[in-house]
Protein backbone atom coordinates (compact mmCIF):
# COMPACT_ATOMS: atom_id res chain seq x y z
CA UNK A 1 0.00 0.00 0.00
CA UNK A 2 1.39 3.49 -1.20
CA UNK A 3 1.03 6.87 0.80
CA UNK A 4 -1.65 8.05 -2.08
CA UNK A 5 -3.88 4.57 -1.62
CA UNK A 6 -3.39 5.19 2.58
CA UNK A 7 -4.44 8.85 2.16
CA UNK A 8 -7.31 7.96 -0.21
CA UNK A 9 -8.87 5.12 2.28
CA UNK A 10 -7.98 7.35 5.37
CA UNK A 11 -9.45 10.80 3.40
CA UNK A 12 -13.21 8.57 3.10
CA UNK A 13 -12.54 6.71 6.85
CA UNK A 14 -12.05 10.04 8.72
CA UNK A 15 -15.66 11.89 7.61
CA UNK A 16 -17.45 8.90 8.64
CA UNK A 17 -16.23 8.34 11.97
CA UNK A 18 -16.77 11.92 13.10
CA UNK A 19 -20.20 12.26 11.89
CA UNK A 20 -22.19 9.28 11.23
CA UNK A 21 -20.05 6.72 13.18
CA UNK A 22 -19.95 8.95 16.37
CA UNK A 23 -23.64 9.50 15.96
CA UNK A 24 -24.80 5.47 16.08
CA UNK A 25 -22.20 5.11 19.31
CA UNK A 26 -23.74 7.71 20.94
CA UNK A 27 -27.30 6.59 20.98
CA UNK A 28 -26.21 2.83 21.64
CA UNK A 29 -24.46 3.95 24.48
CA UNK A 30 -27.69 5.89 25.07
CA UNK A 31 -29.49 2.54 25.09
CA UNK A 32 -26.78 0.50 27.06
CA UNK A 33 -27.64 2.62 29.53
CA UNK A 34 -31.40 2.00 29.83
CA UNK A 35 -30.49 -1.43 29.40
CA UNK A 36 -28.33 -1.20 32.71
CA UNK A 37 -30.51 0.62 34.61
CA UNK A 38 -33.14 -2.30 33.37
CA UNK A 39 -35.32 0.52 31.80
CA UNK A 40 -38.83 -0.68 30.69
CA UNK A 41 -39.57 -1.74 27.08
CA UNK A 42 -41.25 1.77 25.92
CA UNK A 43 -38.29 3.78 27.47
CA UNK A 44 -35.94 2.07 24.93
CA UNK A 45 -35.53 3.90 20.91
CA UNK A 46 -34.90 2.49 17.38
CA UNK A 47 -33.35 5.55 15.61
CA UNK A 48 -33.37 5.68 11.82
CA UNK A 49 -30.62 8.50 11.16
CA UNK A 50 -29.58 9.54 7.25
CA UNK A 51 -27.11 12.72 8.00
CA UNK A 52 -27.33 13.63 4.30
CA UNK A 53 -31.20 14.73 3.70
CA UNK A 54 -31.19 15.33 7.19
CA UNK A 55 -33.35 12.65 9.12
CA UNK A 56 -33.79 11.86 11.99
CA UNK A 57 -36.55 9.30 13.23
CA UNK A 58 -37.10 7.59 16.60
CA UNK A 59 -39.80 4.70 16.94
CA UNK A 60 -40.67 2.34 20.41
CA UNK A 61 -39.34 -1.00 20.09
CA UNK A 62 -41.46 -3.95 19.77
CA UNK A 63 -41.66 -6.63 22.23
CA UNK A 64 -40.21 -9.82 21.35
CA UNK A 65 -42.58 -12.39 19.21
CA UNK A 66 -44.61 -14.86 21.21
CA UNK A 67 -43.96 -18.55 20.58
CA UNK A 68 -47.15 -20.79 21.69
CA UNK A 69 -46.49 -23.76 23.84
CA UNK A 70 -48.30 -26.57 25.52
CA UNK A 71 -51.22 -26.05 27.62
CA UNK A 72 -51.32 -22.48 26.71
CA UNK A 73 -47.92 -21.61 28.06
CA UNK A 74 -45.93 -19.41 26.04
CA UNK A 75 -42.00 -17.67 25.54
CA UNK A 76 -40.53 -15.42 23.37
CA UNK A 77 -36.77 -16.00 21.96
CA UNK A 78 -34.76 -14.42 24.97
CA UNK A 79 -36.78 -16.95 27.65
CA UNK A 80 -34.16 -19.49 28.67
CA UNK A 81 -34.12 -22.25 30.87
CA UNK A 82 -30.98 -22.95 32.52
CA UNK A 83 -29.97 -26.07 33.66
CA UNK A 84 -26.30 -25.97 35.85
CA UNK A 85 -24.29 -29.27 35.76
CA UNK A 86 -23.48 -30.48 39.34
CA UNK A 87 -19.93 -31.06 40.63
CA UNK A 88 -20.80 -35.37 41.17
CA UNK A 89 -21.85 -35.15 37.22
CA UNK A 90 -18.56 -33.30 36.35
CA UNK A 91 -16.18 -35.71 38.46
CA UNK A 92 -17.87 -38.55 37.00
CA UNK A 93 -16.86 -37.44 32.87
CA UNK A 94 -19.86 -34.80 32.50
CA UNK A 95 -23.90 -34.84 32.81
CA UNK A 96 -25.83 -37.27 31.06
CA UNK A 97 -27.65 -37.10 28.34
CA UNK A 98 -30.47 -39.04 30.52
CA UNK A 99 -30.27 -36.20 33.59
CA UNK A 100 -30.54 -33.55 31.19
CA UNK A 101 -33.37 -34.58 30.09
CA UNK A 102 -34.88 -34.81 33.84
CA UNK A 103 -33.43 -31.58 34.33
CA UNK A 104 -35.70 -30.26 31.59
CA UNK A 105 -38.90 -31.77 32.34
CA UNK A 106 -38.15 -30.51 35.91
CA UNK A 107 -37.80 -26.86 34.74
CA UNK A 108 -40.05 -26.48 32.30
CA UNK A 109 -43.08 -24.48 32.68
CA UNK A 110 -45.16 -27.78 32.20
CA UNK A 111 -45.83 -30.57 34.76
CA UNK A 112 -43.24 -33.40 35.05
CA UNK A 113 -45.41 -35.97 34.38
CA UNK A 114 -47.81 -34.42 31.66
CA UNK A 115 -44.62 -34.16 29.03
CA UNK A 116 -41.91 -36.46 27.72
CA UNK A 117 -38.91 -34.94 25.57
CA UNK A 118 -39.36 -35.80 22.19
CA UNK A 119 -36.18 -34.04 20.48
CA UNK A 120 -33.23 -32.32 21.65
CA UNK A 121 -30.86 -30.40 18.89
CA UNK A 122 -27.67 -28.46 19.22
CA UNK A 123 -27.60 -26.40 16.10
CA UNK A 124 -28.14 -28.18 12.93
CA UNK A 125 -27.47 -31.15 14.94
CA UNK A 126 -29.87 -33.69 16.44
CA UNK A 127 -28.65 -35.15 19.43
CA UNK A 128 -32.04 -36.83 21.03
CA UNK A 129 -35.25 -38.04 19.35
CA UNK A 130 -37.69 -40.62 21.37
CA UNK A 131 -38.83 -42.87 18.29
CA UNK A 132 -35.45 -43.44 17.67
CA UNK A 133 -33.60 -43.24 21.36
CA UNK A 134 -35.81 -44.11 23.93
CA UNK A 135 -34.60 -46.58 25.01
CA UNK A 136 -31.09 -46.80 24.17
CA UNK A 137 -28.96 -46.53 26.94
CA UNK A 138 -25.64 -46.67 25.03
CA UNK A 139 -27.20 -42.38 24.24
CA UNK A 140 -29.04 -41.72 27.39
CA UNK A 141 -25.65 -42.89 29.43
CA UNK A 142 -23.46 -40.56 27.45
CA UNK A 143 -21.85 -37.32 28.59
CA UNK A 144 -23.44 -34.51 26.35
CA UNK A 145 -20.58 -32.89 25.76
CA UNK A 146 -19.35 -36.66 24.14
CA UNK A 147 -22.62 -36.48 22.28
CA UNK A 148 -22.20 -33.52 20.67
CA UNK A 149 -18.84 -33.97 19.80
CA UNK A 150 -19.78 -37.29 18.21
CA UNK A 151 -23.04 -34.85 16.50
CA UNK A 152 -20.10 -32.50 15.24
CA UNK A 153 -18.10 -35.16 13.79
CA UNK A 154 -20.67 -37.16 12.24
CA UNK A 155 -23.55 -35.27 11.00
CA UNK A 156 -26.01 -36.56 13.88
CA UNK A 157 -26.37 -39.56 15.70
CA UNK A 158 -28.43 -41.64 13.61
CA UNK A 159 -26.70 -45.20 13.58
CA UNK A 160 -25.69 -46.77 16.92
CA UNK A 161 -25.23 -50.26 15.52
CA UNK A 162 -21.62 -49.55 15.06
CA UNK A 163 -19.43 -49.19 18.21
CA UNK A 164 -17.28 -46.42 19.16
CA UNK A 165 -14.07 -48.76 18.60
CA UNK A 166 -15.79 -50.12 15.38
CA UNK A 167 -15.93 -46.76 13.95
CA UNK A 168 -13.14 -44.60 13.03
CA UNK A 169 -12.93 -41.26 13.88
CA UNK A 170 -11.47 -38.49 11.78
CA UNK A 171 -11.87 -34.76 12.00
CA UNK A 172 -11.94 -31.72 9.41
CA UNK A 173 -10.12 -28.66 10.70
CA UNK A 174 -13.55 -27.15 10.78
CA UNK A 175 -14.81 -29.39 13.08
CA UNK A 176 -11.51 -29.13 14.95
CA UNK A 177 -12.30 -25.66 15.51
CA UNK A 178 -15.94 -26.07 16.58
CA UNK A 179 -14.85 -28.74 18.81
CA UNK A 180 -12.14 -26.34 20.96
CA UNK A 181 -14.61 -23.60 21.06
CA UNK A 182 -17.32 -25.65 22.16
CA UNK A 183 -14.65 -26.99 25.18
CA UNK A 184 -14.02 -23.07 25.46
CA UNK A 185 -17.46 -22.01 26.18
CA UNK A 186 -19.02 -22.23 29.85
CA UNK A 187 -22.26 -23.05 28.44
CA UNK A 188 -24.12 -24.44 25.47
CA UNK A 189 -27.80 -23.85 23.84
CA UNK A 190 -30.22 -26.93 22.94
CA UNK A 191 -33.61 -26.34 20.90
CA UNK A 192 -35.95 -28.88 22.70
CA UNK A 193 -39.27 -30.58 21.62
CA UNK A 194 -41.66 -31.61 23.95
CA UNK A 195 -44.16 -34.10 23.28
CA UNK A 196 -47.84 -33.97 25.08
CA UNK A 197 -48.12 -37.40 26.94
CA UNK A 198 -52.38 -37.68 26.42
CA UNK A 199 -52.83 -35.52 22.49
CA UNK A 200 -49.39 -36.39 21.12
CA UNK A 201 -48.99 -32.66 20.51
CA UNK A 202 -45.66 -31.29 20.44
CA UNK A 203 -44.41 -27.67 21.69
CA UNK A 204 -41.28 -26.36 21.42
CA UNK A 205 -39.46 -24.78 24.91
CA UNK A 206 -38.02 -21.84 25.73
CA UNK A 207 -33.80 -22.79 24.52
CA UNK A 208 -32.28 -24.57 27.63
CA UNK A 209 -29.09 -23.54 28.33
CA UNK A 210 -26.71 -26.26 29.93
CA UNK A 211 -24.07 -24.46 31.87
CA UNK A 212 -20.58 -26.80 32.63
CA UNK A 213 -19.53 -26.94 36.11
CA UNK A 214 -16.07 -25.44 36.47
CA UNK A 215 -13.40 -25.80 39.29
CA UNK A 216 -12.47 -22.38 41.25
Amino acid sequence: VDAMETRRVAGRIVPAMITTTAFVSALSCIELVKLTQRSQLHLHRNAFVNLALPFFAFTSPLPAEEVSGLHGTSHNIWDKIVVKESQKSHSKGGITLRRLMRQIKKKSPLEEDEIEVSSISYGPYMLYANFLHEDDDSVLDKPVIQLVIDAISSGDIEDEDESEDEREVSYTEAQLIEIETLKRRAFVDFTVLVEDNDSGEEAELPNIRLSWYKED
